[in-house]
């Protein structure tokens, strides 16, 4: 099955969320109602691309208005509030050997990786994973990763840097020990608005998708 590596588009918004199901089970005589949560769900990642003005270059906003047929995309989230090394980067860049920064003055730092400390089974909503090196920074409503699924944080606690999480969805494979545990993590998944995204080039060859909806793709 192929992937194709979704373009790294200047991004003014980005969502991720995981739906849930629920079960409705009517109105009480005094008119409350009862619906319980069931486990499952998926994930729904949401992009706002900018305006993109290097089509004459690469024109990849053509190309992405294209793939809506069900063609799957490998997404790297980008930096928002959501990922929680976020907040740590440039805390702790690393300049080039010499000390000197990169030609834009930005120093250089990675996205920070965790390490799982315990193994899950696939459908587990249970995830375990060692933060030594950046502490606990990992709160309800981060979004983490494992392996190209992405996973959002619903409750966490903690016992010293490792975290024991809940997580939405269900992991959709096994965790074994030492694998790692992304902060920034990627997501699988198919447009599933594509006629919502198309958009024209103006006359000076700019262009702006419209809001990218992908809905998970389990491969």
């Amino acid at each position: 099955m192929k992937i194709y590596q979704f373009p790294t588009f200047r991004v003014e918004t980005q969502l991720f969320h995981s739906p849930g199901a629920g079960y409705d089970g009517g109105l009480t005589a005094g008119g409350a109602q009862f619906i319980t949560p069931e486990p499952g769900g998926f994930g729904v990642l949401e992009i706002q691309p900018a305006i993109i003005d290097t089509e004459w270059d690469a024109p990849l906003a053509s190309w992405i208005m294209s793939k809506v047929s069900g063609q799957i995309f490998r997404v790297r989230l980008a930096p928002s509030p959501q990922i929680a090394y976020s907040k740590k980067r440039g805390m702790m860049a690393v300049p080039w050997n010499n000390g000197q920064s990169w030609s834009n003055q930005e120093e250089w730092d990675g996205d920070f990786t965790a390490i799982m400390s315990a193994g899950q089974l696939k459908g587990s909503v249970v995830m375990q994973f060692d933060l030594t090196g950046v502490g606990p920074i990992v709160s309800p409503g981060h979004v983490v990763g494992h392996a190209y699924e992405s996973y959002l944080i619903d409750e966490i606690t903690y016992e010293g840097d490792i975290g024991t999480a809940i997580v939405s969805p269900p992991l959709r494979r096994d965790v074994y020990v030492g694998d790692n545990c992304y902060l920034r993590p990627w997501f699988t998944g198919r447009i599933s608005n594509g006629a919502d995204i198309r958009s024209a080039y103006n006359n000076l060859g700019h262009v702006k998708p419209g809001n990218i909806v992908l809905q998970e793709a389990i491969v």
